[in-house]
């Protein structure tokens, strides 16, 4: 007979097998997965860390090169030529100082040439071909590296390295710069031994290409694609990107601290996803095989895996009927594993039945202990002389400290309550006005009720008659433990200040009761102080009588 989907209702002990085999093989296969993508992962975070210390290694060699270029200059500004305003025999020095490697450029800060020696002395142009790195070194008054830029004497991109001259140290009169050509970063760039797969660039602070260790001239001055990625980094991030030819790549950037440019390297991403691909083509393989070799011994195997499985069979039947499951010892380890976990289950929902009853008549019995407290609350209440009206009040408050007191037992399995906690509770509306000191004491869940009202009392009584009724009245809660092992004893205090003048009332009533008697213990002090300069209300009680423990 079929089912709806066109299978069999039930197939053979060895059916079953085969697809048991092929199930147990999935968390070998899983694992095998696992281990595979952690393989490749670990090859790919080694190509990420060689990208950035590819990345990192140049951009210390283009650190040293520009430290070099600005200590050439600050030797050229201690000629006395400089100083003298000497400018042919400055322009001599110079010249003959960087030789035909690079030219000096000196500038004042109208952005005037003064000497240029790319070209002879007095031929230089009117004014710099660079004028933001004149802003800059007037604004930090410190080296600069300029961004690529079209010389004017030149014709081709260079960069400028840059250093302000103060003769009086402090004004800055001119910019001595050394310019260069972008060309002349391309050996940096291509100092790695990497293979053809790799390029590395420079790219200056606004995108554009300085220097690239692949197609050089092709690319120079251009900007790159993955600039405004790189400028929202920290620096030092791999990521995928799209390189000057187009390819998908994997890239990192690294700026410079010395110019403030970027370095990047990077690589196909074919190659970095290659080990992936090895470990997906791997673990197919694996999984294969291994379902094979699975199948076989599933099918070899089949009858002597016949009694066993009857046995777990029954075992899964002795589970739905609650009766209690042997063991199994058979040859056949999946089925006593099988049984087995029957048999934990068994037990398992035997506990959890029990543990059930058992919260059902905790439950039972926290309810009627709540009811009981109600109802002396409903009686006392009622009992003193209030009106209706004010008689509801009340009670519904005294009703929400009680909850409030409830739903903190709640949260510990009605093993007791933080003090700490009810307190701020029960004091939260006046909380800026109320200081509160005390060491962390756990409640026990009896007298958590019992500290919810008598806390509840005492802000009910302050905000109508004491220092909570008027606006600089205050409040201070401390509590503490003192004495060592059976002599331990937990001392309580809620005093007033800066309220109405205080009068010793003229009737008890149920706050009053429930304040002298509030810890139902022989050896038990309470004080009521009624002081004109503000009510005080104390207890000492042994810790036992309040908290199984206190830290």
């Amino acid at each position: 007979m079929l089912s709806s989907w066109g299978l069999r209702e039930s197939y053979s002990l060895r059916a079953h097998l085969i697809a048991f085999a092929a199930v147990t093989l999935l968390p070998v296969t899983a694992l095998a997965a696992v281990l595979l993508a952690r393989s490749a992962a670990y090859e790919r975070e080694q190509l990420e860390s060689r990208l950035v210390q590819v990345a990192s290694n140049l951009t210390h060699v283009l650190d040293r090169d520009l430290d070099r270029q600005i200590t050439i200059l600050n030797t050229l500004a201690t000629l006395p030529s400089l100083a003298k305003g000497d400018w042919p025999a400055f322009y001599a020095a110079a010249k003959a100082a960087v030789g035909s490697k690079a030219y000096v450029i000196l500038t004042d800060t109208s952005h005037r040439q003064v000497i240029n020696t790319y070209v002879p002395y007095g031929e230089a142009p009117s004014l710099t071909g660079d004028p933001e790195t004149v802003r800059r070194i007037l604004e930090s008054k410190g080296p600069v590296v300029s961004d690529l830029f079209v010389s004017l004497v030149t014709k081709k991109p260079v960069y400028n390295v840059s250093i302000p001259i103060s003769p009086n140290g402090t004004n800055v009169q001119f910019v001595l710069s050394l310019g260069q050509l972008t060309e002349d970063l391309l050996p940096l760039s291509q100092a790695q031994s990497l293979g053809p797969e790799w390029v590395t660039s420079i790219i200056d602070r606004r995108g554009a290409v300085l220097a690239r260790s692949r197609h050089h001239e092709r690319y120079s001055g251009k900007p790159h694609p993955g600039f405004s990625t790189d400028a929202k980094g920290s620096g030092r991030e791999v990521r995928r990107n799209v390189s000057l030819e187009g390819a998908d790549v994997m890239r990192a950037a690294v700026r410079s601290t010395t110019a403030g440019w970027f370095v990047t390297a990077s690589i196909p991403v074919t190659m970095y996803e290659a080990p992936l691909r090895r470990s997906l083509l791997l673990w197919t393989a694996i999984t294969g095989v291994a379902l094979a070799g699975a199948i076989f011994c599933a099918w070899l195997f089949a009858p002597l895996m016949a009694r066993p499985m009857t046995a777990a069979m029954e075992a899964a039947a002795a589970l739905g009927r609650e009766e209690p499951i042997a063991p199994l010892k058979s040859t056949l380890t999946e089925a006593n594993a099988i049984v087995g976990a029957q048999q934990r289950a068994s037990d398992e929902l035997i506990q959890r039945a029990g543990h059930q009853r058992l919260l059902l008549h905790e439950l039972s019995h926290r309810v009627k202990n709540l009811l009981s407290v109600v109802q002396s609350l409903v009686m006392r209440t009622l009992s003193e002389e209030r009106s209706m009206s004010e008689a509801r009040d009340v009670l519904t408050e005294r009703i929400f400290a009680l909850g409030r007191a409830q739903e903190a037992l709640m949260r510990t399995d009605w093993k007791g309550a933080s003090l700490h906690a009810i307190v701020e509770a029960e004091v939260a509306p006046f909380s800026t006005r109320v200081g509160v000191r005390g060491s962390e004491i756990v409640v026990d869940g009896k007298m958590v009720q019992t500290f919810a009202l008598l806390l509840h009392e005492l802000a009910t009584n302050a905000v109508k008659h004491g220092a909570l009724s008027v606006k600089d009245g205050k409040i201070f809660i401390e509590w503490s433990v003192t004495g060592e092992g059976e002599d331990k004893r937990f001392r309580f205090k809620w005093k007033e200040s800066d309220g109405p003048p205080v009068k010793t009332p003229l009737r008890k009533g149920f706050g009053t009761a429930l304040l002298q008697s509030a810890i139902s213990d022989l050896d038990v002090r309470s004080r009521l102080s009624f002081q004109p300069g503000g009510f005080i209300y104390e207890i000492e009680a042994p810790i036992n009588a309040v908290s199984s423990g206190a830290g």
